[in-house]
């Protein structure tokens, strides 16, 4: 699915898990959009995760981008074949793909964190 500033990281993982697992998870309303809003984002996002220590296929993973002081992508925490991966919609790969965790810090990206959804 193709990147963009009306369907960004965030909607892409609710997409997935909704449509992959069935999840009626959802995200804020009116959740900020574009540069510069991820710290308003991420407490309005706090009543629609648990963080958690032992992941497993679903959970939502929130990560650090080159450079950043906080968290600004998210994926979802998938195993494909035994490996742990994230399925994320990525602005820099122009769309959805599907990374093995242990390759993470070679597209600068580092995880913050996993959260089962609140639903």
């Amino acid at each position: 699915m193709p990147y963009s500033d009306d369907f960004d990281c965030a909607d892409f993982a609710v997409h997935f898990v909704r449509e992959f697992f069935g999840w009626p998870v959802r995200l804020p309303t009116e959740r900020p959009r574009g540069g510069h809003c991820e710290e308003e984002l991420a407490d309005l996002s706090k009543p629609y995760g648990v963080k958690t220590d032992a992941p497993s296929d679903g959970d939502f993973v929130l990560m650090f981008d080159a450079g950043d002081t906080i968290p600004t992508h998210g994926g979802v925490y998938v195993v494909v074949d035994g490996e742990p991966s994230i399925f994320h919609n990525a602005k820099k790969a122009g769309g959805s793909v599907l990374h093995p965790i242990r390759k993470l810090s070679r597209l600068g990206l580092r995880i913050e964190g996993y959260y089962k959804w609140v639903f």
